[in-house]
């Protein structure tokens, strides 16, 4: 059941669905926002303060496009107001760039690495639709059954895909051409 399901059975007084769909939002809010907030605390806090926003306003809103999207864009005005915030108050916003680990994992913040990046994968989308969607739902941290609902796909043919996308995408990096 994917979240936009979710929250039409949650919306209908479904008390076990409303804490799955919380659980999945909590899970992919915060994903998000570590993503554009580095300080792991603010962007769990952040991402608490739109969770709490979406559960006071969920069930009266009509949406013009889906829930979902009606989510994230809650959680990225949080975000914003928080960046906002810290930029009013003289405070330093930490961006990619300031951040050379997330934990034990490190990153590359090379621009030209980063540039090549999205070159590629704007390449991979001017290719295969299907196979930019893909990488841009697996890294928005959708699993793969949610990626599937959304695709109209088997696992199996997910599974393909998303094999051949990389495979697209690395052959991009190392050459800067699809094949």
């Amino acid at each position: 059941m994917n979240i936009n399901e979710l929250h039409r059975e949650a919306v209908r007084g479904d008390r076990t669905t409303e804490n799955r769909l919380f659980q999945h939002l909590s899970e992919r809010f915060e994903q998000f926002a570590r993503h554009r907030i580095w300080d792991r605390e603010d962007a769990r806090d952040v991402a608490q303060e739109a969770l709490a926003s979406v559960a006071r306003e969920y069930k009266s809103i009509e949406f013009e496009t889906s829930f979902l999207a009606w989510a994230y864009k809650v959680l990225d005005n949080r975000i914003l107001g928080y960046i906002k915030k810290k930029q009013q108050r003289g405070d330093r916003v930490v961006t990619v760039e300031d951040v050379r680990l997330i934990g034990d994992v490190p990153i590359d913040t090379n621009p030209e690495l980063q540039s090549q990046l999205l070159d590629c994968l704007k390449k991979v989308g001017d290719t295969n639709q299907r196979h930019a969607r893909i990488l841009g739902l697996h890294h928005q941290g959708y699993n793969i059954d949610e990626i599937c609902d959304r695709l109209k796909m088997t696992k199996n043919g997910f599974y393909i895909a998303l094999s051949r996308a990389r495979k697209m995408l690395e052959i991009c990096l190392e050459t800067g051409m699809i094949r």
